[in-house]
């Protein structure tokens, strides 16, 4: 196991609730919990270790109203890893995140900062939605621009009104200078279940107590789905979603 000074002088002045580990990486995975989350943090520091991935996963408090409300604690993270690591290259991963192979490939991307953009549709309208599940923040000016300006709009936000959500109006409004790359959709942390086969960052959504409604709606979406494709395949070989080449992944299944 190595460790720069760098490195050593931020764990050193780290809260001693934060989880961290570090290896000879040249890359850094950053990420925050707060106290309900912290087995899976613990979870997912375990799974880095396995992989000898450099982390530093931030202790934080459960602030002041919804489940929103503690999502806009991301950019303040990933502001304070800034400072705590001035000259690394960070990726910030939500904790439910789970890693199963080489990550190095994400510093092959553009950027100042990277994540995935991904599809939306309403009716006949058409976005792009940026997603920060997965995010590469270089050690450049224009990283530190969108964290600042991402931070700044957090703190109007209002009830209901998630990290992501804000960020829109960050990046939309935003009189700073940066350069933003997208993600590889193996890399870009896909939920388990919609994850392709060469995946090497899923995701897998913790079911939040404090989300009843969500975490059921989640299990019945799930149980439905596995029905309705082992049905498709007792009557046709197939299942639903290959039947009906269902996009996985961002992919068309073939």
């Amino acid at each position: 196991m190595t460790e720069t000074h760098l490195r050593e002088r931020a764990a050193n002045k780290a809260d001693d609730s934060d989880i961290r580990h570090f290896f000879a990486t040249d890359f850094l995975v950053v990420g925050f919990f707060t106290p309900n989350y912290e087995p899976a943090a613990r979870a997912f520091a375990q799974n880095l270790a396995e992989h000898q991935i450099s982390h530093h996963l931030y202790a934080r408090p459960i602030v002041e109203g919804d489940w929103y409300s503690q999502t806009r604690q991301k950019p303040t993270v990933l502001a304070h890893a800034r400072r705590d690591y001035p000259d690394e290259n960070l990726i910030f991963m939500d904790v439910d995140c789970r890693v199963r192979g080489d990550i190095s490939g994400i510093l092959n991307t553009r950027g100042d900062v990277v994540m995935r953009t991904k599809g939306t549709a309403k009716g006949t309208q058409r976005a792009l939605k940026p997603t920060t599940r997965v995010l590469l923040l270089r050690p450049t000016p224009g990283a530190d621009a969108f964290v600042a300006g991402w931070e700044a709009t957090c703190r109007s936000a209002g009830p209901g009104q998630s990290a992501e959500f804000m960020l829109i109006h960050a990046m939309s409004d935003s009189p700073e200078i940066y350069s933003v790359g997208t993600l590889p959709i193996r890399l870009a942390g896909i939920e388990l279940h919609d994850a392709l086969p060469d995946a090497v960052i899923v995701h897998d959504s913790i079911r939040d107590p404090t989300r009843r409604a969500w975490a059921l709606r989640r299990a019945l979406q799930k149980y439905f789905r596995a029905g309705r494709n082992a049905a498709f395949r007792l009557a046709t070989g197939k299942t639903y979603d290959e039947f009906h080449g269902k996009r996985r992944g961002g992919q068309k299944i073939q």
